[in-house]
């Protein structure tokens, strides 16, 4: 999957508001809304950390020796920092982590194993092959090469709108009033 889309959903499932919900802004605990939420770009960056780990070293590994990044010329270090970027291990140990160290960036380190799990959907054998728990096992899935399928990158670009779409109809369905609730008498006034 390229590392846009990675990001975009990212953001949209692993922070509080998502993408979809983000022009309303999160609730604050006085229940007033807040215009910015820390947490999408918090998913963002996550969702493109196993990328920048392994082939974003690789090409600011070039650039500072002057040379132009080519897919060809990948030096061999870049592919063991790709066995452990993608690994379930290692995201789920970082995610127990911040877990432990600081709970409200739990939920967007959460973009970490999902760019791993659509990694394994759309890269097929090879070198970019995601080893889901290296260095455990070398499990993997023989997925679809997204870049020598342009319906794979359709066919995900096309779902990234419909979940929007879903959420936002998710979150009015559930910020409606209750027609049959009494606001006159209270909440807790029985008959």
């Amino acid at each position: 999957m390229d590392i846009l889309a990675h990001a975009l959903y990212s953001a949209t499932l692993f922070s509080r508001t998502g993408l979809a919900g983000g022009a309303r802004g999160p609730i604050d605990a006085a229940g007033r809304t807040r215009s910015f939420d820390w947490t999408i770009w918090a998913a963002f960056g996550f969702g493109l950390l196993p990328d920048a780990l392994s082939i974003g070293i690789a090409i600011l590994t070039a650039a500072v020796k002057g040379h132009l990044f080519t897919f060809t010329g990948i030096p061999a270090f870049t592919f063991e920092l790709y066995h452990w970027s993608h690994s379930l291990v290692a995201a789920g140990a970082v995610s127990i982590l911040i877990r432990c160290l600081w709970k409200p960036l739990f939920l967007s380190s959460l973009a970490w194993p999902l760019h791993i799990l659509m990694d394994m959907l759309t890269h097929g054998s090879g070198r970019f092959q995601t080893l889901l728990l290296f260095p455990i096992s070398d499990v993997t899935l023989n997925g679809i090469n997204w870049w020598q399928h342009p319906s794979v990158v359709l066919l995900y670009w096309c779902l990234l709108p419909v979940l929007w779409f879903g959420i936002h109809r998710c979150r009015r369905r559930t910020h409606q009033p209750n027609p049959h609730h009494d606001t006159a008498r209270g909440p807790g006034h029985a008959g």
